[in-house]
């Protein structure tokens, strides 16, 4: 069973999440997945379709859990 890693602060904590978003693709997949959900929320709101807002785990997690499992070769935190 794996042992859950705990940070006391940030600067303990940023110099893993850089290892852990090293490769440039896993680092964009990111930046496409949270702008994805920003465009959801925004549709969202401007189509007054609030069902939409469903979608932002989908478009947010998909892309990073891609880079973290088929780019990074690591397990998402």
């Amino acid at each position: 069973m794996a042992t859950e890693r705990r940070f006391q602060s940030l600067k303990e904590f940023f110099p893993y999440y850089l290892q852990e978003h090293s490769a440039r693709g896993c680092r964009v997949l990111h930046y496409i997945g949270s702008t994805l959900v920003l465009a959801v929320i925004g549709l969202s709101v401007y189509l007054q379709n609030y069902w939409l807002l469903f979608l932002m785990p989908v478009a947010g997690y998909g892309f990073a859990w891609v880079g973290h499992f088929f780019i990074e070769k690591n397990k998402p935190a």
